[in-house]
Order: C-alpha cells, then sequence, then structure tokens
C-alpha cells in the first residue's frame, strides 16, 4: 500500500493537463465553488457532488462536500484536473493490493470540456503509473447505463465492458440505475512512447 501512495498521491502532469491534489480548505472551496456556481446541475447528475440533484449551493457547501472527498481518499487518491490553470474536472481512485487492482471512480468535467478527450488522457496517465510502475493487474471503471457519455468516453479509452450490476445506482430521484463494469488488463495496455 505504501508504494502506491508513494508514486499517486501528489500532484501529476500529462502533456495538457495538471491533476492536482487539494486540500479541504476555505480557500481552495472557493476556487472550487466559483467554477461550480453557474454550472448546469443536469451535467452533473451522475457525479458524486449532486446531492438530491443539487450541486453545492454555497462555499460552505462546497467546503463540505471536498472535505467528504478527502475522506473518501484514505486508500486512494484525488485530483481536481486543471487545463491553462483553469479547474476542468475531477478524478478519484483507488488500489485494491490485494487483487492489484486500480478502481477509477467519481469522474466529472464541465461540459464544454466533453469530448476534447481529457478523460483519455487523464486515464493514460493512471495506466502508465499503474502497469509500468505500480505492476498492477487491471484498473476498473463504472459509469451509469444511461450516462452515454461516460460510456463512449471509457469504450474508446480501450476498456472492456465485463458487465453490468443491476440496479446498483440511485438517482437523487429514488431511481436505481444499472451500472456498467469496466476493466483493462496488464496484458491488454500498449505503452506510449
Amino acid at each position: 500500500m505504501e508504494k502506491f501512495f508513494e508514486l499517486f498521491k501528489h500532484d501529476l502532469k500529462t502533456q495538457r493537463l495538471e491533476l492536482r491534489i487539494l486540500e479541504p480548505t476555505l480557500e481552495n472551496a472557493e476556487l472550487v465553488w466559483n467554477v461550480l456556481k453557474n454550472e448546469n446541475p443536469d451535467d452533473f447528475k451522475y457525479a458524486p457532488m449532486v446531492k438530491n440533484g443539487i450541486l453545492p449551493r454555497t462555499q460552505s457547501e462546497t467546503f463540505q462536500m471536498m472535505q467528504t472527498h478527502a475522506q473518501w481518499c484514505i486508500d486512494g487518491v484525488g485530483w481536481y484536473v486543471f487545463y491553462n490553470n483553469n479547474l476542468i474536472g475531477y478524478q478519484r481512485i483507488h488500489f485494491w493490493p490485494g487483487n492489484r487492482t486500480i478502481q477509477c471512480a467519481d469522474v466529472w468535467f464541465l461540459k464544454k470540456y466533453w469530448g476534447q478527450g481529457f478523460n483519455q488522457e487523464v486515464h493514460r496517465k493512471i495506466e502508465e503509473i499503474a502497469f509500468e510502475r505500480l505492476h498492477a493487474n487491471r484498473i476498473r471503471r463504472q459509469c451509469i447505463k444511461d450516462n452515454t457519455h461516460s460510456f463512449k468516453s471509457i469504450k474508446k479509452s480501450g476498456f472492456h465492458l465485463d458487465g453490468q450490476e443491476r440496479q446498483s445506482f440511485r438517482n437523487p430521484d429514488g431511481v436505481f440505475m444499472d451500472m456498467c463494469l469496466f476493466s483493462k488488463l496488464a496484458s491488454e495496455y500498449e505503452k506510449k512512447h
């Protein structure tokens, strides 16, 4: 487990992006709040920060959300994704050492940045570290069955659809939805030079 934190528990850079760990402080909450406050909650209906169908409504609620996410990262890491020094998204991962699996969770990007390959770029960096340095066996990703944008993005990244968990996600409106499960094995990883 220590090797995991050593390789992942810090800021990372990709070709176009910076993945930053933001501590839950009032200053950082203001930064995140200023990005989210004018966004359409419908664009985040599958994201973990939406509570009862509503994005955080204040800097204080954003701070509480960041504290919760930090608690979820006890056995993992959560990065806020920046492009040209602007916050555009979030990605959290966990490592299960027993089966050498990286679990990707809670991914979101602002809608105006969809379709630009940023999600794939983040995951190429995660794959590089996971497979080349951590010697993980697999990376696991998931998305709600109805989230066609995420489904296409994950497939485009070369992940295999393993199956579906029936009614394993509950929407803020109380409706249960199916979760699609994907994986990429170390043997399927193609090293990019």
